[in-house]
C-alpha cells in the first residue's frame, strides 16, 4: 500500500466489551478514518476474498477475478516433491494469564511482541513423509478431560463410529492421514506454512491464512500440542507461530487481512476449546475483540451485522460486507462460544440478520455482496457464498426446512464435485466445478443439513477427493485461490489443507452442530 492510502485505525475501546457494545458500534462509524501511516509490505496477510468485477467475462482482467470467483491457470502436477529437512527452531507461547473473558477487556501492551513469554518444549519438524515412529499413536485414544463436548467425535471410539455412521470410508481416512503427513513434512521450521516473503497487494502475507488452515486440519483429526500423538509437535509449532504474530494492542495477527485474521481466530478458538490451555485464552479474546470491532454498522441496512475487508494495514476495498468474509467470522465466534467464552448478546443475531438480507430470493442463492457492479455483471454472485451462507444460518439457529436453507442446499448439491481438475472460468464460477473453496463450504452445509442433500453430496466427495491425492499425500492445486495462496509444486499446503478439512467432516463437526444454540 502507498503512503496516504486509506486504512482502518482502531478507535480507543472501553474495557468492558459487552457493556460498551453500543458505544463501540457508534465509535466505529466515526473513528474508522483515513490515516497516512506507511505500511510495510511485510506486515499484512491472509487467504481468500473476492475482487468485484462488472465487465463481461471475455474482457474481465485477471485481477477482477480474485477471491471467490474465477478459474486458475494452475494445472495439477504429478511430480512428487522431495523431502526437505529443516532445523529445529526455538518457539514459545505467551505466558499464562488469569482468564478475563470478553466481559472484561484484556490488558494491552504498548507494542507487538512485548508480552512475557514462557518457553515450552517443541520437537523438531519431521524431515520426510513417513509413518509415525513406533509407539507413537497416529490418533488420540480419548478426548482430553477438559475439552468441550463439542469436539468429542474427534477422539477414540466416537471417531470410528461417526466415520462409519456418516459415510466415511477407509479411502477417506487414508487420504486424511496421508494429507496430514504431507503437511507435517513441509511445515517451516518456525511453525508456519508457505512463503513468508510472498506479499499480495490485496491479501498481504497470505501465509498467515495458510498456516491457520493447516492448523485447523490437524486439530480436526484430534491432534493437539498435548495429545502425544504423531503430529503434536506440528500443532505446537503452528500455534506458537500464530501467537507470535499477534499485535498485543489490537489483537490482529501480523496485520493480516480479514481472511487471515478470521481463520487464525477460528483455529485458536478450536485449540482452546479442546485443550483449555490457559495461555491461549487472552490471545483468543484479543482476536475476538478485533472481530467485534469490525462488525457493522453501515449506512446500508443490508450490510449491517456483516463483515467486509478490514486490516490494521491493508486499505479497505469498499464498505460492502461480504458473505465470504462474514462466514469465517461467524465460525470463529461460534467456536469461541462453544469453548465457553461469552459473547456480547447482539453479535450473532446481527450476523444472522445480515445473512438473511444477503439471500437473493429470485435466484435462490446468497449474494457475494450488494455492490451494483457485481450484481449487474456476468457473475452476479460467487458460488461459495451460497453454501457458506446456508451453513452459517444453520449454525445460528435456522431450521433445516427454512426456505432460504432449502433453496441454498438445492443450489449447492446441483453443483457437487464432478471431477478433480481445472475448469474454464464460467464452469468455475457458474457451476462451481474445480472450486475447492466451494467444496469446503458445500461439504459443511450439506453435512449439517443431512438427509438426501448430504447423501448426494457425499457420494461424490468421498470418491473424487481421495482419487485425486498424489503419492506424496498432497492435493494438486487446480484453482485461482491456490495460486493466490502461493501453492506450487513444492508447496501445496492450501489445497491440501482444504481437501483434508473436507474429508474430516464425518467426525469433525458432528457433535458441535447437534448441540444447538
Amino acid at each position: 500500500p502507498q503512503a496516504g492510502q486509506r486504512h482502518h485505525r482502531t478507535p480507543q475501546r472501553q474495557p468492558d466489551v459487552a457493556r460498551q457494545q453500543a458505544q463501540r458500534d457508534e465509535a466505529r462509524e466515526s473513528a474508522l478514518a483515513p490515516g497516512a501511516a506507511k505500511v510495510s509490505a511485510a506486515a499484512a496477510g491472509s487467504v481468500g476474498g473476492g475482487r468485484d468485477a462488472g465487465q463481461p467475462v471475455a474482457s474481465r482482467p485477471r485481477a477482477a477475478m480474485r477471491g471467490d470467483g474465477a478459474a486458475s491457470a494452475l494445472a495439477p502436477s504429478s511430480a512428487n516433491d522431495p523431502a526437505v529437512a529443516r532445523p529445529l527452531a526455538a518457539v514459545s507461547l505467551p505466558a499464562a494469564a488469569p482468564p478475563v473473558g470478553l466481559r472484561s477487556r484484556p490488558s494491552r501492551s504498548s507494542s507487538p511482541g512485548t508480552s512475557p513469554v514462557a518457553a515450552i518444549p517443541v520437537p523438531p519438524p519431521p524431515s520426510q513423509l513417513a509413518p509415525a515412529p513406533r509407539g507413537v499413536p497416529t490418533t488420540a485414544a480419548a478426548m482430553p478431560a477438559a475439552a468441550s463436548a463439542a469436539y468429542s467425535n474427534r477422539f477414540g471410539p466416537a471417531k470410528a463410529k461417526a466415520l462409519e455412521q456418516f459415510g466415511g470410508t477407509d479411502d477417506t481416512e487414508r487420504a486424511v492421514r496421508n494429507g496430514l503427513r504431507y503437511l507435517a513434512r513441509i511445515q517451516n521450521a518456525d511453525g508456519s506454512w508457505g512463503d513468508r516473503a510472498r506479499f499480495d497487494d490485496k491479501y498481504g502475507l497470505v501465509y498467515v491464512g495458510k498456516t491457520a488452515l493447516c492448523l485447523l486440519a490437524f486439530l480436526g483429526a484430534g491432534h493437539t500440542a498435548q495429545s502425544n500423538t504423531e503430529h503434536s509437535g506440528v500443532v505446537a509449532r503452528a500455534t506458537a507461530h500464530l501467537l507470535s504474530l499477534q499485535d498485543a494492542e489490537t489483537g490482529a495477527f501480523g496485520a493480516s487481512s480479514c481472511y487471515g485474521h478470521g481463520i487464525a481466530t477460528y483455529a485458536l478458538a478450536e485449540c482452546y476449546g479442546i485443550t483449555r490451555q490457559s495461555e491461549l485464552r487472552q490471545p483468543l479474546e484479543r482476536a475476538l475483540t478485533w472481530i467485534l470491532d469490525h462488525q457493522g454498522p453501515r449506512r446500508d441496512r443490508r450490510n449491517r451485522g456483516g463483515w467486509g475487508y478490514f486490516s490494521p494495514g491493508l486499505p479497505a476495498e469498499d464498505d460492502y460486507a461480504r458473505v465470504s468474509v462474514s462466514a469465517w467470522m461467524v465460525m470463529a465466534l461460534e467456536s469461541a462460544r462453544l469453548s465457553g467464552i461469552e459473547l456480547p448478546e447482539k453479535v450473532l443475531p446481527a450476523a444472522r440478520e445480515y445473512l438473511e438480507l444477503s439471500f437473493d430470493q429470485p435466484n435462490g442463492w446468497f449474494r457475494y455482496n450488494h455492490k451494483p457492479s457485481r450484481l449487474n455483471s456476468a457473475w452476479p454472485t460467487l458460488p461459495a457464498s451460497t453454501p457458506a451462507g446456508a451453513f452459517c444460518l444453520l449454525l445460528l439457529g435456522a431450521s433445516k426446512d427454512d426456505p432460504m436453507v432449502v433453496r441454498a442446499l438445492d443450489y449447492t448439491v446441483e453443483r457437487r464435485p464432478e471431477a478433480y481438475r481445472r475448469y474454464d472460468d464460467d464452469d468455475f464460477v457458474l457451476r462451481a466445478q474445480g472450486n475447492v473453496y466451494f467444496w469446503y463450504y458445500g461439504t459443511l452445509a450439506a453435512f449439517l443439513q443431512g438427509g438426501e442433500s448430504w447423501q448426494r453430496w457425499n457420494e461424490r466427495l468421498r470418491v473424487v477427493l481421495p482419487a485425486a491425492q498424489a503419492n506424496d499425500g498432497s492435493f494438486p492445486p487446480i484453482d485461482v485461490y491456490a495460486e493466490y495462496a502461493g501453492d506450487s509444486r513444492r508447496d501445496r499446503s492450501y489445497t491440501t489443507a482444504m481437501c483434508v478439512l473436507c474429508l474430516e467432516i464425518y467426525y469433525r463437526y458432528f457433535t458441535p452442530l447437534l448441540l444447538g444454540r
